[in-house]
């Protein structure tokens, strides 16, 4: 595999090229065969196969778009014979009209419309002309002697005028409506058109790659830069069978790009990696002092860049076997942590900005089906699944759409999840769980005949009714206060069912239980505090 890298040989590959227009040039008809997309870039790979003659030639690749990253930009590939890379350079084009093709297709059909318009100003001018005559010849009219002129000439010349008024107006009225059509079609495109931006530059990229071989070869040659305006993020579509448990879990990608090449029919990864930060940890600087006076000192970190060396060949083995060339120049080096994905299907991503959704994978999961309230903050029962991502992908935090037993729920939020841990998915309100809470003593007294204190009596029901055919598990969460004083004291009262969990440090309570169908369950519960006469507490009793 040869390999050579834009970046580091950019002296020695302008050299080489110079050298070598004057040997022929052989054009490679290129196309995207992979994209890797980052967070914030794409890495993308493009594909030819070129027939080179013994010697040295030169292989151009037109029409890379004019945005690509100069630094990123390198070659590789694989031929049945001896091929040295002698170097590479990168040529800017600029062109009359867009290099996107959409981009284009739609200046083509503005100009179209604005033609139009055109044409229509053109005829609204015959009419005000054909207007003017008309009230000319009115106006002589009006000046003309009366006995001298035929009633009937008078008439017939008052009818015509006016059905070629009438017939004036109805033009004109119809090329303002179609003037008005065409406004707003022209402001559509435009808008469209704007929402290319970088793929509407009038500008793209030339490669030229300088090769030598000892024969006449074929090769198979790759492209690889790195280009911005180009993103993805994660979204979910979970099937949940609420009887079950069993979960469907779509994790899906959308990738926008506006690079201003069309990515169709290519193998796409998805990657969390960040090839825009610097790998290498920063050095510290010496903080000089002196005096006012003085200038400060400077301290150079420029290094210099190692020379190119030499390209390796390898002598073919044989010409039906293919030869993996050697690197020439390069070396790429990975570092941090990242998740990659690599969709199955091959994936079409036009240049327009907007999201294009693909499949990453399908997860069928399972949990035990569970009901949860907080009827303190809302009366209402909340279903909920316990699952284990069980798969080997980490699901990144993105929206997720709930579709219980068939219907739409909503969107909730889908947090980090790990391969191997176990996560919450809930589904929603379900109206047939009846939850009300209601405070059925509230009052307040004094106690004591020396240190008098205040005291605030407080108790509350909660009342869960299951409208289901079949009996259901449910958590219910609630409080009391907590006391973060030495003079406020809280009592806990009496509980018709004792709950679960009861943290003093936080005042949380939960009660798990079974609810059958057509059941009332009635939970009450209560407490009381006291704090010194006089004083005021803070806090919500």
């Amino acid at each position: 595999m040869f390999f050579a890298r834009f970046a580091l040989i950019f002296v020695a590959a302008s050299a080489a090229i110079s050298a070598a227009e004057g040997q022929g040039t052989v054009s490679a008809s290129s196309s995207i065969s992979r994209v890797v997309v980052y967070l914030d870039r794409a890495l993308v790979t493009r594909a030819a196969n070129a027939s080179l003659p013994a010697g040295s030639s030169i292989i151009e690749f037109a029409g890379l778009p004019a945005a690509l990253d100069e630094g990123s930009v390198a070659v590789s590939g694989r031929s049945d014979g001896t091929l040295t890379i002698e170097g590479i350079d990168l040529r800017q084009q600029f062109l009359t009209e867009s290099a996107n093709p959409k981009a284009q297709e739609l200046e083509r059909q503005i100009h179209e419309l604005q033609d139009q318009k055109k044409s229509l100003a053109a005829q609204k001018n015959v009419l005000e002309e054909k207007r003017e005559f008309f009230k000319n010849l009115s106006l002589g009219l009006g000046k003309g002697e009366k006995e001298s002129t035929n009633l009937d000439d008078i008439r017939k010349l008052y009818t015509f005028y006016g059905e070629e008024l009438s017939s004036l107006a109805e033009n004109a009225l119809s090329i303002g409506q179609s003037d008005a059509k065409l406004d707003l079609e022209i402001d559509r495109l435009q808008r469209e058109l704007d929402a290319l931006r970088g793929a509407t530059q009038k500008a793209q990229r030339t490669l030229l790659v300088s090769v030598k071989t000892d024969a006449a070869l074929k090769a198979e040659l790759f492209v690889r830069y790195t280009i911005g305006n180009a993103s993805w993020n994660s979204s979910y579509d979970a099937k949940v069978d609420s009887s079950s448990g069993k979960v469907t879990l779509a994790y899906n990608a959308l990738v926008r790009q506006k690079t201003g090449e069309d990515w169709n029919n290519v193998r796409l990864g998805l990657s969390t990696a960040q090839p825009g930060r610097n790998g290498q940890m920063p050095e510290l600087e010496p903080s000089f002092l002196d005096l006012e006076a003085a200038h400060p000192g400077t301290y150079s970190m420029a290094r210099e860049l190692p020379a190119p060396a030499a390209a390796e060949v390898q002598t073919a083995k044989g010409k039906d076997e293919l030869v993996e060339s050697t690197e020439a120049q390069a070396q790429i080096q990975h570092t941090g942590l990242s998740v990659n994905y690599e969709v199955g299907l091959p994936a079409t991503i036009p240049s327009d900005g907007q999201p294009h959704r693909t499949n990453v994978t399908l997860l069928n999961l399972a949990g035990p089906p569970q009901y949860v309230t907080t009827p303190k903050l809302d009366p209402a029962a909340f279903l909920k699944v316990h699952l284990t991502n069980e798969s080997e992908a980490q699901l990144l935090p993105g929206p997720l759409n709930l579709f219980r037993d068939g219907e739409f729920v909503g969107s909730v939020p889908m947090s980090l999840v790990p391969p191997t841990s176990e996560f919450d998915l809930y589904l929603g309100r379900d109206d047939a769980i009846k939850v009300e809470r209601k405070e059925v003593i509230s009052k307040r007294s004094e106690t004591g005949l020396l240190n008098r204190k205040e005291v605030e009596e407080r108790k509350y029901q909660i009342t869960l009714q299951n409208f289901r055919s079949r009996p259901i598990r449910i958590l219910v969460y609630d409080q009391i206060p907590v006391s973060k004083n030495a003079d406020i004291v809280v009592n806990q009262g009496a509980f018709s069912d004792n709950p679960a969990v009861a943290d003093k440090d936080t005042g949380k309570l939960s009660w798990e239980m079974e609810l059958p169908p057509k059941v009332k369950k009635v939970i009450e519960f209560g407490y009381s505090v006291e704090w010194p006469k006089g004083k005021k507490v803070s806090g919500a009793l």
